[in-house]
């Protein structure tokens, strides 16, 4: 055992050396006749115990006990020595500061120190068990196990501690709220292992990227946070953000595979923001979400405006979360009209929510939130079968041809679902409507996401005799590959190819050529968007099989579509397309 003996008398540290001789234990004792000198043995050394004594020249008993306890890197059980009489008060004020005990050196026996010793001794080292465990227990608690990163709970207590201090020394605080774009795709493609990697690689170029100083959080999952001190401008922490922006983007090779990644940063500042902690990283999370919307792969400060529109989503995903079981929402159809007969040959139905208050709200008011909180499936499920029951009975109404076909948009969610081939067969068994008579129109991108899979499940669903369409052909992949393998039979060419004929050549060129390519591959066009009779004629010409547009209706209510039904004219549509001719015929083929 190494014992370090502090006092300033000779005398006692003798008598308390011959005490110890009396032992059996194997003990060697380093004096020190100063606290000073103490000290510096005690910085260049490990003891198992140190007797200390109360009253030193140099510096007080009680603040060495302190200085010695608060050391970095040594540890001891420290025991105080006193000449005094006994005393509570004395006892108590030792031990409060740290000793873990009291021997008073009238009473000091060879039995008595040795026992304070080992008590002392074992007291301090369940004391240190106690504060190592403590040490190890905060550090869980305040870092991300897989980053090292300061994890949600110290970001929380750190930005709750940082406004305050804001307040008081009138300083700026950022929040910079991180998330990575499409993550999960990493992880579903390939495993979560690469995906931890990424985000350890993530950490370490945020750590490399910030100012001295600034708090790097992991707030789990793919999101990060970045406080920022003492900026003087908001310049400064957009040339931040672009920093991190720059840095994320460039490539990330794990295990010998390159990828690439993106993020978007919502940006927060007190006291411009908020001024609390709570409202801050609100609106840092509602910039952040603002940022994807814009594209993702960029950062969006956050707005008293941005607030307005965000509470206005807040609410609307409130009213869409109460209404969608209680079926607000309705169907309009649109017609679909046959280029060269003018009859109408069939109907899309689009969905709109009919709002208690603010009356019939079209798709682009809900239709992104509903995706987002995932209610879409459920308002797409519902609205199948509700024009389903709605072909069925205008069938039994003879409104309609046997040949009359109802086409309604499927989401992406719902190509997902490997049993929603089964849902359709369903519907149309419930309604005892023949499949011939449906179609599903699917966007290109979404065909295209999981390639295999959508069109292993769509020609399931053609089985039934379904016609698959793929809609808004030309703003997305158009790969001729993709159309090879793909079920669809039918394009539905986006109203961009038609607005800006006649008077734009190349559009007219443009949509001709498509019509052309598609007749070559015995695909059936529709043509939607269109407005005027002009338009319409042209695409007839042009080679279009179907048309859809205003000019012919907008979507209307089943009892408006049914009106529109009874007293259609083919014949009045003929005519007017004939008088839609230019005294000078435009004529594209002879440019």
């Amino acid at each position: 055992m190494k014992l370090l003996l502090i006092d300033d008398d000779e005398l006692d540290r003798q008598a308390i050396i011959r005490t110890f001789k009396r032992s059996t234990w194997d003990i060697d004792i380093v004096q020190a006749s100063s606290a000073n000198e103490g000290l510096a043995q005690f910085d260049k050394d490990d003891f198992d115990a140190v007797l200390l004594d109360y009253r030193l020249p140099d510096i007080d008993g009680l603040q060495t006990l302190k200085i010695l306890n608060g050391h970095p890197h040594h540890h001891s059980a420290i025991i105080i020595l006193t000449g005094a009489t006994e005393d509570e008060n004395l006892e108590r004020e030792c031990i409060e500061a740290g000793a873990q005990d009291v021997l008073f050196k009238s009473e000091i026996a060879h039995k008595h120190l040795t026992r304070a010793i080992v008590h002392a001794r074992i007291r301090h080292l369940l004391e240190r068990q106690l504060q190592e465990s403590h040490q190890r227990l905060r550090m869980l608690a305040e870092n991300d196990a897989l980053t090292g990163l300061a994890n949600r709970y110290f970001f929380d207590e750190s930005l709750r501690s940082a406004i305050p201090r804001a307040k008081r020394l009138n300083d700026q605080l950022a929040l910079l709220f991180l998330d990575v774009d499409n993550f999960k795709m990493i992880n579903d493609s390939q495993g979560h292992l690469i995906g931890d990697q990424m985000l350890k690689e993530v950490a370490r170029r945020l750590l490399a990227v910030v100012r001295n100083g600034d708090i790097v959080c992991r707030l789990g999952g793919d999101e990060f946070a970045v406080l920022a001190y003492d900026f003087e401008s908001q310049e400064g922490i957009a040339q931040l953000a672009q920093r991190i922006l720059n840095d994320l983007r460039q490539p990330f090779v794990v295990d010998n595979i390159e990828n690439t990644i993106s993020v978007s940063i919502g940006i927060a500042t007190f006291p411009d923001s908020a001024d609390n902690a709570v409202d801050m990283l609100r609106a840092a999370d509602l910039a952040m979400y603002r940022a994807k919307r814009d594209g993702r792969n960029n950062y969006h400060f956050f707005s008293q405006a941005l607030q307005a529109q965000m509470q206005e989503r807040i609410r609307l995903e409130k009213e869409l979360r109460a209404q969608v079981p209680t079926d607000h929402f309705v169907l309009f159809y649109q017609p679909i009209v046959d280029a060269h007969t003018m009859v109408i040959s069939g109907a899309e139905g689009l969905v709109r929510w009919q709002h208690p208050t603010r009356g019939i709200l079209p798709p682009s008011e809900f239709i992104d939130i509903a995706e987002e909180i995932g209610l879409i499936t459920e308002i797409d499920s519902k609205s199948r079968l509700r024009a389903c029951r709605q072909l069925a009975r205008w069938r039994e109404e003879k409104r309609i041809s046997d040949t009359f076909k109802m086409k309604f948009n499927v989401c992406a969610q719902l190509l997902t679902d490997d049993d929603f081939h089964q849902d359709i067969k369903d519907d149309l068994l419930s309604c005892k409507v023949p499949g011939h008579c449906v179609g599903l129109e699917i966007t290109e991108s979404v065909m295209i996401e999981n390639f295999e899979r959508t069109a292993k499940l769509l020609e399931q669903i053609q089985a039934f005799g379904v016609e698959i369409s793929v809609d808004d052909f030309g703003t997305g992949y158009s790969s001729m590959a993709y159309l090879k393998e793909l079920p669809a039979r039918t394009l539905k060419l986006d109203r961009i190819f038609v607005q800006g004929i006649p008077d734009n050549i190349a559009d007219c060129r443009i949509l001709r050529a498509m019509l052309e390519f598609a007749k070559r591959l015995d695909l059936t066009t529709i043509v939607e968007g269109v407005e005027t009779w002009e338009q319409a004629r042209l695409c007839r010409e042009y080679g279009a099989d179907l048309l859809q547009g205003y000019v012919f209706s907008k979507p209307v209510s089943p009892e408006a579509f049914e009106a529109l039904l009874t007293r259609h004219d083919p014949q009045t549509w003929l005519d007017r397309l004939e008088q839609s001719r230019l005294p000078i015929e435009l004529s594209v083929s002879s440019e």
